[in-house]
């Protein structure tokens, strides 16, 4: 049994994080107050409905039609019969509908001339849905319902990629998983090696969370989760997130909405068939089964879904030499979910997720082989319980508790010394880390019609309340750094260190007012506020967002942004022990939980010694404070045609307060190595867009991203993390190393025979290469880091083409089946560059993929 603690020795009820938590407490009190007596508020998981209303001439073609102003909408959940929503379309037809509990609803919708339609519509938790409804002078009248995709909106103040599961299986992505999505996303790049860069951040400086709860790693900000792709009902990615319930994050916000049965069972299952490396390899690139059952356990009452992956895939390095050329991941994600309609108003629902996994050869690349590389195994889970409740004026609360578990242990191969050298690395990997971490995450919030005052209102209120616990043992074994001759050229031991073990807390409340002044006017603003326990700040984020739309003849939109944002502190920073009498965690004591640092550096002989042994102590430079940025935005949306949007907007942030390690040698024999909170960070992005949306030619979205991403470079999750870096260096300001200032992106979906159900989706992208430095013989840089070059722009043209075929015995069941090419033209794409001035191979690149092919495979019943 786990005591939710806020701190070492003190309960949740206390609330003792510090003297300056007086503050934290006067505005939660505030907003309990703004709940108690305005019942307003958003949660995670509330319903959007939106759309257009259309008036179509009898005989007319799609084209002819023309929208609709100032219809009519009103919506009526049945829990609530006597409360119904009500909303006009604005001058070009559009409406929407935020802040819905999930439930059955019926939608009515009149306008003068046009008759009347009626719908009813089945909203589950989070959906966000999409109504094209068409309106005539006779009884032609017709709803069409599907779930909102895209990245555009003439409804919301702030933006957002919304993505389907049914598009990331579409889609010719490398990775079947949801985080996926992100690399169809303006603004995001990914490297070779699976990692995001979401909006010129690290990797993590990004926001996860499945359902509304948080699924990071607690020690390095990284996402720590996965479950099969037919468990996910679509993938938000907030590019913009001003409403006031998003934190800790700098980057954005990725937030995956599951999925659960319904009345009728269902089995589907995908790609049961491995693929292999090539036509002519026996060697199994990928096997990813995945077998999915849903169905009612109690009709209209309970139902669930459970879902299973196994999950086996290579990733191929072509310079390390046969058979030890490829990475391997091994692992399995299970999960489940159960829904129970309790009755109209009251809705339960249960998460379980499970997903153990291990990779051998971790960062296998040209200059580290098999043998110098670890093997890690992670573990983790997942429970949540979440409850809706119905108040009879249509208000409802939303209440949410979760339970995650990650582990992660990483060993070397065997006790030979580790060794660097310019050419090839060898010997045992010298990091030898276990570590356990546990995160409990309650959350409250509440919702309500909107207010009407001068224009509707609808306020945001909620809490939250997390406690993290984190142990282990950290283990670093000597590094030896020798020349191209092979002799010595520095040496780098370590100390014993203590074994892990605290905990900390954190809680958030945050007020926001969406004001829809008019039809052409939305305004939201609204007051985020954190309590850090890492670095004991009371942290306040205003923010504000608004949405314009000047025209009343043609689809123009323009939106904006300006807000604070304060990121998740490095937990793994805070491996210090409290002083005697301290009930929180401390980090400005000497950090016992990190093994020291003793450096030797050797004359050109190798074993004379010119510098050192130096035994470098951690010291913290006070106070530290909580990652900080503000950032705006600017974006103008117009219609070029009925089905063609064009995009042009503009963003800025600034941050400070950024954790940096920087080296300060003392005397011949001590060093400090200072943590402070003194790193900034600046990105600038110019985006355009042109989306298509057709009946006959589906949906195209093309982008170009031009963007500047520079920063303090010694970062700290550079050495606090599983694999630290093997030299400290001093810091420098310049160019980030996924600093990309170009990127093409186009993706779409063409149906070449609806007769014979062939599907051809395309994937393209060229962007600028990654920067990198260069070194000397002991690894330190030479002249300006990140200015040494770029890799060679990347351009990749993926291509998938699908058909649907009927399955014998089985009535009306189809299947896909399908291959996909990965870098069709096999364009030289590396992923490694010798760095090294001393080698005889400076400036050569390594590491390309070329050309791959794999099968598809679906079957739902």
């Amino acid at each position: 049994m786990h005591n939710l603690m806020l701190g070492p020795g003190k309960p949740l009820g206390t609330f003792e994080i510090g003297r300056s938590f007086s503050v934290g407490i006067g505005f939660i009190v505030a907003v309990l107050l703004v709940m108690a007596f305005a019942h307003q508020g958003f949660a995670a998981d509330s319903g959007t409905i939106k759309g257009t209303v259309r008036a179509v001439a009898i005989g007319a073609a799609a084209a002819q039609s023309s929208f609709v102003p100032n219809a009519g909408l009103t919506l009526t959940n049945k829990a609530t019969p006597n409360q119904p929503f009500t909303t006009a379309t604005n001058a070009t037809g559009e409406f929407i509908f935020e802040n819905l509990p999930s439930g059955d609803y019926t939608l009515a919708v009149t306008a003068n001339g046009l008759g009347k339609v009626s719908k009813e519509i089945k909203l589950e938790p989070g959906a966000l849905l999409f109504l094209e409804i068409d309106l005539s002078a006779t009884v032609n009248e017709s709803v069409t319902i599907r779930d909102d995709e895209g990245l555009l909106s003439t409804s919301d103040t702030s933006t957002s990629n919304i993505v389907r599961t049914e598009t990331l299986k579409n889609q010719p992505l490398r990775s079947d998983s949801f985080q996926s999505a992100i690399q169809l996303t303006p603004g995001a790049v990914r490297d070779g090696f699976g990692n995001n860069y979401l909006k010129g951040t690290r990797t993590g400086q990004s926001g996860y969370t499945v359902n509304g709860a948080d699924i990071t790693d607690p020690v390095t900000g990284n996402l720590a989760f996965d479950l099969p792709l037919e468990a996910a009902s679509s993938v938000q990615i907030e590019e913009n997130p001003y409403a006031a319930n998003f934190g800790r994050f700098t980057g954005g916000v990725t937030n995956l909405q599951t999925k659960g049965g319904g009345d009728k069972f269902k089995i589907s299952a995908a790609r049961f068939f491995p693929t292999f490396h090539n036509i002519f390899s026996t060697k199994i690139d990928s096997f990813r089964p995945r077998l999915t059952f849903s169905g009612p356990v109690i009709s209209q009452k309970v139902f669930f879904l459970q879902s299973f992956e196994y999950r086996f895939s290579r990733i191929f390095v072509p310079s390390q030499p046969k058979p030890d050329d490829n990475q391997v991941q091994e692992g399995m994600n299970s999960f489940t979910q159960i829904d129970w309609n309790i009755n109209k108003s009251n809705v339960l629902k249960f998460n379980a997720a499970f997903f153990p996994n291990r990779l051998r050869n971790f960062g296998l690349d040209t200059f580290n082989p098999a043998q110098t590389t670890p093997n890690t195994k992670q573990r983790g889970m997942l429970f949540s319980v979440s409850e809706q409740s119905v108040f009879p004026k249509a208000s409802f609360l939303s209440s949410e508790i979760s339970y995650k578990t990650f582990d992660v242990d990483m060993f070397a191969k065997s006790k030979r010394e580790f060794t660097v050298a310019p050419e090839s690395d060898s010997g045992g990997y010298f990091a030898d880390t276990h570590r356990q971490s546990e995160r409990i995450q309650w959350q409250e919030t509440y919702f309500s019609r909107p207010l009407n005052f001068h224009g509707a209102h609808s306020i945001k209120t909620g809490l939250e309340v997390y406690h993290t616990r984190v142990g282990g043992q950290l283990n670093y074994s000597s590094i030896f750094i020798r020349r191209l001759d092979n002799t010595l050229a520095q040496r780098i031991d370590f100390t014993t260190a203590k074994p892990l073990n605290y905990a900390y807390g954190e809680a958030v409340a945050f007020a926001q007012d969406r004001w829809v002044v008019s039809p052409t006017l939305t305004l939201d603003y609204g007051l985020r506020y954190d309590r850090d326990g890492i670095t004991h700040s009371n942290n306040f984020a205003p923010r504000f967002s608004f949405l314009f739309q000047p025209f009343n003849n043609a689809r123009t939109a323009i939106r904006g942004g300006v807000g604070i944002f304060y990121d998740r502190s490095l937990s793994s920073a805070g491996n210090s022990d409290p002083e005697p009498g301290d009930n929180v965690l401390d980090l400005t004591t000497e950090l016992k939980h990190i093994p020291k640092r003793i450096v030797t550096n050797y004359a050109l002989d190798g074993t004379t010694v010119i510098d050192g042994p130096r035994l470098f102590h951690m010291r913290v430079v006070k106070p530290l404070q909580t990652p900080r940025s503000v950032r705006w935005s600017l974006q103008v949306d117009r219609g070029i045609t009925k089905n063609l949007t064009f995009r042009a907007g503009f963003l800025q942030r600034f941050t400070k307060n950024d954790l940096l390690i920087d080296p300060i040698i003392r005397t011949a024999t001590t060093g400090t190595l200072l943590l402070s909170s003194s790193g900034r960070s600046r990105y600038t992005e110019f985006q355009s867009l042109l989306v298509y949306s057709g009946e006959k030619l589906g949906q195209w979205t093309s982008s170009y991203v031009f963007s500047s991403s520079k920063g303090d470079l010694n970062t700290a999750d550079r050495y606090f993390t599983d694999t630290p870096e093997f030299v400290v260096h001093p810091n420098e300001y310049g160019r980030l190393p996924f600093d990309t200032p170009h990127r093409i992106l186009f993706y779409g979906q063409l149906d070449l025979s609806k007769k014979y159900s062939v599907r051809l989706n395309p994937l393209f992208e060229v962007r600028s290469g990654f920067l990198f430095s260069k070194v000397n013989e002991r690894l330190d840089f030479v002249g300006l880091r990140n200015a040494a070059g770029r890799f060679p722009t990347y351009l990749s043209l993926d291509l998938q083409v699908t058909k649907g075929v009927k399955l014998p015995f089985f009535h009306d069941k189809r299947a896909r089946v399908g291959v996909v090419f990965l870098n069709t033209t096999n364009h030289f794409n590396p992923r490694d560059v010798q760095t090294n001035l001393t080698s005889p191979n400076f400036g050569k690149f390594y590491n390309s993929l070329g050309l791959a092919l794999k099968a598809k495979f679906d079957i739902d019943f």
